[in-house]
């Protein structure tokens, strides 16, 4: 049996593993067990387009996220107003 586990995984992990594909964060390993998984799961095939599908109109449409910097930046902003809010009331 852990011979198979060497190979085989769940639908679960192999979710995750799709995830990590999408942003060129999996391993070779990885990506050989997730492409092993989709040969005998129609669903996570289906996740697997999808998410390939959300990531080339994603890419198209040029979207940019903001830096860590800017998120960090919009935090305090927004708690000084949540608390400029909670002292006027």
């Amino acid at each position: 049996m852990k011979k198979n586990r060497l190979i085989l995984i769940d639908c679960k992990e192999a979710a995750r593993f799709c995830d990590k594909a999408q942003y060129r964060e999996a391993t070779f390993s990885e990506r050989l067990k997730m492409r092993l998984h989709y040969l005998i799961c129609v669903s996570c095939r289906k996740y697997q387009t999808s998410n390939s599908r959300l990531t080339k109109l994603i890419e198209k449409a040029g979207i940019q996220t903001c830096t860590e910097e800017e998120k960090e930046g919009y935090r305090q902003k927004m708690h000084a107003e949540s608390l400029r809010h909670f002292k006027e009331q």
